[in-house]
């Protein structure tokens, strides 16, 4: 232990996160020189190689997965501790804040989120994970992430806290040029082929799930993980797709998308918050969360004027 000090495990904590020592240096504040050197010293230490380099991005090895389990979650410890009694100023905190995203969620929230985070802690550095329901817990507990923006979050744990943001419509799109959408009743909705939007590329979908229960079935022609290319493929197409209202404002004029309502109940989607409770008191922690609720407000507005540009017929009823 005499030979290990704070700086040399935040290296390897750095290490881990960036798998470079290019990146690791400028997460740490350091040159790459001494990060190299430091690297040496913790493969001397621990008697292990720590990282390999495969096809030119550094692997950690099964000793540094075992001590990273451990390190990580104890260097997040330590930060939260120092830092909760300290008093936090985004304008000069050089604080590093980690956020996992679906993919609806990252369309959404994140062109708003970035440009207030940088302007109001122009020091500090957020970086964003594509994170998927079944991952969070373990993202969470590992420190991996702070907090998670994710719809229709179920999971349930003593350890979190959940907080719902917002919630949304589920609509039909398709191109603008596909007369069906005129008078779009059910039944031209099972007569036309579907595009399915899937955060693993595979799942059913919401509107599945109801059609199942009606004794029904859609013809998903093909799925896809990404919700801001579905404009682009069923443009100039039969295609049909369904997505959360919260999604409107981000369908460009050129893509000629017509949204209108679903021919038949759909259920809401409610957008969360999710975060350990044990961060509850950490100062910077709650700056960003207030900063990730006032960006919900900031999507209010824009889906109050998305369904004013795209003339969406029933979109008032719409709830956030």
């Amino acid at each position: 232990m005499n030979q290990i000090d704070l700086n040399l495990l935040r290296t390897f904590d750095a290490l881990m996160q960036e798998r470079s020592v290019t990146k690791a240096a400028e997460l740490l504040g350091r040159t790459q020189s001494a990060t190299s050197h430091s690297l040496s010293r913790l493969r001397h230490i621990f008697k292990d190689e720590l990282f390999s380099r495969d096809s030119g991005v550094m692997e950690p090895t099964p000793r540094a997965k075992e001590l990273a389990a451990v390190l990580t979650r104890a260097l997040a410890d330590i930060r939260q501790v120092v830092e909760r009694h300290l008093n936090f100023e985004p304008a000069s905190t050089f604080r590093n804040f980690r956020i996992g995203l679906s993919d609806s969620s990252a369309v959404t929230i994140l062109p708003s989120l970035i440009q207030n985070f940088s302007a109001q802690a122009p020091n500090a550095t957020l970086n964003v994970l594509h994170t998927r329901e079944a991952e969070v817990l373990d993202l969470l507990k590992s420190k991996q992430i702070e907090c998670a923006v994710l719809g229709n979050f179920s999971l349930k744990s003593d350890q979190i806290t959940v907080v719902q943001l917002s919630t949304h419509k589920m609509v039909c799109a398709g191109w603008k040029g596909n007369g069906l959408l005129d008078d779009f009743t059910q039944e031209r909705y099972l007569s036309s082929p579907h595009l399915q939007i899937s955060a693993d590329g595979k799942a059913d979908g919401v509107a599945d799930i109801v059609l199942r229960g009606l004794g029904l079935k859609r013809k998903v022609v093909a799925t896809i993980p990404h919700y801001l290319v579905a404009p682009w493929i069923i443009k100039d197409t039969p295609l049909i797709t369904v997505f959360g209202d919260n999604f409107i404002f981000a369908v460009s004029e050129e893509t000629e998308t017509k949204i209108v309502p679903a021919p038949f109940p759909l259920p809401d989607v409610r957008v969360s918050m999710i975060y350990e409770r044990g961060l509850e008191a950490d100062a910077g922690h709650a700056w960003l969360r207030s900063l990730i609720i006032a960006t919900t407000e900031v999507q209010r507005a824009l889906k109050e004027a998305a369904y004013g540009r795209l003339n969406i017929s029933g979109g008032r009823q719409s709830q956030q």
